[in-house]
């Protein structure tokens, strides 16, 4: 019965391309047997990416071996395009009726690790690593959450040509037993799992997963089909018995377990999700939010505006310099307590909340305590629009102190002598590690230029250029600048 609104079809029951994957201990036979599918009367031309094994050239000597091998520079580009270009030839063979073209990947583990490495370069060359390497070269470098995802979309979009290849696929990948460990990364004595070198996701997607060990049957864990006769969740995996499968284990499992027609058979129907634009009712809820941090933020002038973009530009100062979580949970109750927690701030690197850089300076502490010897902790992003980089924590303050500061720009030169030490004039650098650039000193510049405070004046009011002053100097004529605005802004009236 139709339904109003929705479009939907018959399942076809026709059995898809597979897409294998061939896996398990070293020398079991992977490459061996992806050689002597080649020799197959019932496919076409195998193309062989040869990746970090070597196997392909000597492998072409093996009896009725038939395969072309894949010439590249070993870069994911390269590797991408070859993948690209046999899926079109297999595209032409199966519209001309031409036997399937396989595509062989020996071996996939080499992917990933590729990909791993390439991450792992990138976190090297980040500011916070390169600082951290200069200090000690054999640190170990902490790759963030974003450089991870980069690798994982690599993959992701390498594993949906594989997935949607109109002919068959093997990719070939290390596995071994390894000893498993609890929660906290620590090994289980006497307990052990089996470990596949690829990335975690391409065991669901493939559609067949086969396991070759050394002196041991070939092993079914586990298939997308009908036909093979292990049903999901119930049936353990199975051994490879059957006399067929000897000396043509792939022509056996593509053509004989799976049944794979290639008169019949079809890419498989891969609709991938993706978010989409704001719906209807999502954008009046964004409106209606954009309405709410404005007033929150003070926008619309007066005293009180001034006020509380004051408070706010004291709370992000007081984020960078908080020296422990202890200080950090003594900002967020006063935060809380002013209803400030979810105001935006402005950041180069977009918008975050006051709840937000408070958290990402907390994962600074944690990030610090791990590369001085601690345990290591995973980072979490904090949230950003349109995939942002993490927030620069503190951050410049909102547009109400921007505000306030336009009305009332002092010069950060005191008539008197300052009564707090750090606000002292010296010629005399501060210690280079007090005056590092990172997250909070970015912050506390930005702030300090949101209050209309210049280079220029930072050079008058300490006797030296900004870059030779300590980041708890600037925090510290952050929050006297704040309490002369402030003190300004008390003796005018309010404005309605």
């Amino acid at each position: 019965m139709a339904t109003s609104g929705l479009k939907t079809r018959k399942p076809t029951g026709r059995v898809p391309w597979p897409c294998i994957l061939l896996e398990g201990e070293e020398k079991a036979g992977k490459s061996w047997a992806l050689a002597q599918f080649s020799a197959s009367d019932k496919i076409g031309a195998l193309y062989w990416i040869d990746l970090n094994e070597g196997a392909g050239d000597e492998y072409g000597a093996i009896p009725g071996a038939r395969y072309e091998l894949v010439e590249h520079d070993g870069s994911y580009a390269a590797v991408l395009a070859a993948v690209q270009a046999v899926k079109a030839e297999a595209r032409r063979a199966a519209d001309a009726g031409e036997p399937p073209v396989v595509l062989g990947i020996d071996t996939g583990s080499a992917i990933w690790d590729g990909l791993k490495d390439w991450a792992s370069e990138r976190a090297a060359k980040s500011a916070r690593n390169r600082e951290l390497l200069k200090r000690d070269p054999n640190a170990e470098i902490t790759i963030s959450q974003n450089l991870w995802n980069d690798a994982g979309a690599r993959w992701r979009k390498l594993q949906t040509e594989l997935l949607t290849f109109p002919g068959i696929v093997v990719v070939t990948a290390r596995g071994k037993e390894v000893t498993e460990v609890d929660a906290n990364g620590r090994p289980i004595e006497g307990q052990k799992t089996w470990s596949v070198q690829t990335h975690r996701e391409f065991p669901y997607a493939a559609s067949v997963w086969m396991r070759l060990r050394r002196g041991r049957r070939p092993l079914i864990v586990g298939a997308r089909s009908v036909h093979v006769g292990i049903k999901p969740n119930d049936d353990p995996a199975r051994e490879v018995t059957a006399r067929e499968a000897n000396g043509r284990l792939l022509e056996w499992l593509v053509f004989d377990a799976l049944k794979c027609d290639p008169g019949t058979a079809h890419v498989r129907d891969l609709v991938a999700f993706h978010g989409g634009g704001l719906l209807d009712h999502e954008r009046t809820e964004q409106a209606a939010a954009a309405r709410a941090g404005a007033v929150a933020a003070g926008v619309g002038g007066g005293a009180a505006a001034g006020r509380r973009g004051s408070d706010l530009a004291d709370l992000v100062a007081r984020i960078g310099e908080a020296g422990d979580d202890d200080e950090l949970r003594e900002v967020w109750a006063e935060a809380n307590r002013a209803a400030l927690l979810s105001v935006d701030v402005p950041t180069p690197g977009g918008n975050y909340t006051v709840a937000e850089l408070i958290q990402a300076r907390h994962e600074e502490f944690v990030e610090a305590s791990s590369s001085a010897g601690g345990r290591s902790a995973e980072r979490r992003r904090a949230p950003a629009a349109a995939q942002a980089p993490a927030p620069q924590t503190p951050a410049a303050v909102v547009e109400a102190a921007r505000a306030a500061a336009a009305a009332a720009r002092p010069s950060p030169e005191p008539e008197t002598a300052p009564v707090n030490p750090l606000l002292e004039p010296s010629a005399t650098p501060d210690d280079p590690r007090e005056r590092r650039l990172n997250a909070a000193r970015r912050g506390v510049l930005a702030s300090l230029e949101a209050l209309g405070v210049t280079e220029e004046q930072i050079g008058a009011r300490f006797g030296r250029p900004a870059e030779q002053v300590a980041t708890k100097r600037l925090t510290a004529l952050v929050r006297d600048v704040i309490a002369r605005q402030r003190a300004s802004a008390d003796d005018r009236p309010d404005v309605a």
